[in-house]
C-alpha cells in the first residue's frame, strides 16, 4: 500500500479530516441510540442520513440537508404513486425507471440529490401493501438523521463556510506573494524561473474559496466575494510583470542604481503587505502610505528618458503593473477591514 500521499497532506487538511471523522462518528452513534430509544424504525437510513449530511462547514451541511430531504421527498412521491396505483410488478419497474432517471439526472448538477435514490429504491422494492407506511417511516427517519447531523455540526467543533473561504483566500495570497517575487526576479535575469507550481497552487486555493463561498448561509457573502475578486485582480496584476519578464532579454534596470534599488524596495514592501494579509497580521495605513511613496519614487526614476525604445516600453509596462498591484492592495485592505 502506497502511503506517500500522507506526506502531501497539509495541517489544514488533516484538521478538516479529523473534524469530519469525529462529527460523523458521533452523529452516527447518537442517531442510532436516539432512534432505538424513541422506537423509530428505518434506522439504517436514519444513521446513514446523519453521517452523509455532515460536511466540512456548517453552510455545506445545510446545503446537503436541503438536497437530501428534497430528493427523498421526490423519490418517495414517485415511488409511492407508481407502486400504489399500478399493478405490483409493473409499478415497481416504472417506479425504478422514472425515479432513478429523474433523481440521477438532477444529481449530475446537484450531487447531494443522489441520496434520493435510496428512498425511491427502498420504497419500490418494499412489500405491496405497505407503500404508505414505508414512505412515511423512511421520510421520518431521514429527517431525524439529517436533524441529528446538523446539530452535531453546529455543536461539535463547528466551522463556518465564511471562515473556510477566508482561509483559502489567505493561502491564495501567499501564492500571489511567491509569484510576485519570482516574476520580479525574472525581470532582472535572462533565465526566467518557472511559476507553474505557484500558479497551480493559486488556482486550487482560489477555486476552493469560490466553491466554499457559495455555501455561506447565515452571513452576507457579498464582502467575501469582493475579497476573492480583489485577490484575483492582484494576482492578475502580476501577470503584467510576467509579460515584462518574458519580453526582456536582460535586466530592465539596465544597471541604473536608482531604478534597481527602488524597484527592489517596492517589491519587498508589496510582499510584506501581502504576506501580512495571508498571515492574518495587521496592515496599517502607514504601511500603505510607505508603499505608495515607493511607487511614486520608482515612477519618477523610470520616467527618465532612455534611447532604447524597447527598454523604455518595458519599464513603463513594469510601472503600470506596479500601479495595478498598488490599487489591488488598497482594495484588499478595504475588503479585509470589512470582515
Amino acid at each position: 500500500m502506497n502511503i506517500n500521499f500522507i506526506k502531501d497532506i497539509s495541517k489544514g487538511e488533516a484538521k478538516d479530516a479529523f473534524r469530519l471523522a469525529i462529527q460523523s462518528a458521533l452523529a452516527g452513534a447518537i442517531c442510532y441510540y436516539l432512534m432505538v430509544l424513541l422506537g423509530i424504525s428505518e434506522r439504517f437510513v436514519g444513521v446513514l442520513s446523519a453521517i452523509l449530511v455532515i460536511e466540512p462547514s456548517i453552510g455545506n451541511t445545510f446545503q446537503q440537508a436541503k438536497g437530501r430531504i428534497l430528493s427523498t421527498i421526490v423519490g418517495i412521491i414517485i415511488g409511492f404513486v407508481f407502486v400504489a396505483l399500478i399493478p405490483w410488478e409493473l409499478g415497481v419497474i416504472l417506479s425504478l425507471l422514472l425515479s432513478l432517471f429523474i433523481i440521477n439526472g438532477i444529481a449530475s448538477f446537484r450531487p447531494e440529490w443522489r441520496y434520493g435514490v435510496v428512498a425511491a429504491v427502498a420504497l419500490a422494492l418494499g412489500s405491496e401493501g405497505d407503500a404508505y407506511d414505508l414512505a412515511l417511516n423512511r421520510l421520518l427517519s431521514i429527517g431525524f438523521g439529517v436533524t441529528v447531523g446538523i446539530l452535531i455540526s453546529l455543536i461539535v467543533w463547528p466551522d463556518t463556510s465564511e471562515n473556510r473561504t477566508i482561509r483559502y483566500i489567505r493561502k491564495a495570497l501567499k501564492n500571489t506573494c511567491d509569484r510576485f517575487r519570482i516574476e520580479f526576479g525574472n525581470t532582472r535575469d535572462e533565465k526566467n524561473e518557472k511559476t507553474t507550481k505557484v500558479n497551480n497552487n493559486f488556482s486550487t486555493n482560489i477555486n476552493q474559496a469560490k466553491n466554499t463561498a457559495e455555501s455561506i448561509t447565515f452571513n452576507d457573502k457579498k464582502s467575501i466575494l469582493q475579497l476573492i475578486e480583489s485577490t484575483e485582480r492582484l494576482y492578475n496584476s502580476i501577470t503584467i510583470i510576467q509579460r515584462v519578464a518574458d519580453k526582456s532579454n536582460s535586466n530592465i534596470t539596465n544597471g541604473e542604481a536608482g531604478i534597481e534599488k527602488n524597484s527592489e524596495k517596492v517589491t519587498e514592501k508589496a510582499c510584506e503587505i501581502i504576506e501580512s494579509f495571508s498571515k492574518k497580521e495587521k496592515v496599517t495605513e502607514e504601511d500603505l502610505s510607505k508603499f505608495s511613496e515607493l511607487i511614486d519614487t520608482t515612477k519618477s526614476n523610470i520616467q527618465i528618458k532612455v534611447d532604447d525604445k524597447e527598454l523604455s516600453l518595458l519599464r513603463n509596462t513594469f510601472m503600470f503593473g506596479l500601479i495595478e498591484i498598488e490599487d489591488s492592495i488598497q482594495q484588499l485592505y478595504k475588503n479585509f477591514k470589512e470582515q
